[in-house]
């Protein structure tokens, strides 16, 4: 598997590969682990609908969550890869 990481210009947000099955958001110092469920040129991220970083767990700020799918879409379709979002309502353990 190739190794992708793509810079959001707009935002600063950064996503990359984290394996096969995960996508790491990076945003100044803070993080949000992306499930994903990967096709030929395809791609499904399992997000949350209230998301909150992983290393604090505090909310992404507005100008991040409010436009987090169409950061991850063009992202995604720079890297020729067709997204897909099946968002959570419940995530992880969280309840």
């Amino acid at each position: 598997m190739r190794s992708q990481k793509a810079l959001h210009v707009e935002t600063g947000v950064t996503l990359a590969g984290a394996g096969r099955e995960d996508m790491i958001l990076e945003w100044g110092e803070h993080w949000l682990m992306i499930p994903v469920d990967r096709g030929d040129h395809e791609i499904r991220y399992i997000i949350p609908a209230t998301p909150r970083w992983d290393d604090n767990l505090e909310p992404l700020p507005p100008e991040v969550a409010d436009n987090l799918q169409a950061i991850i879409t063009e992202i995604s379709l720079f890297w020729n890869q067709e997204p897909e979002f099946l968002v959570r309502l419940k995530w992880r353990d969280a309840g």
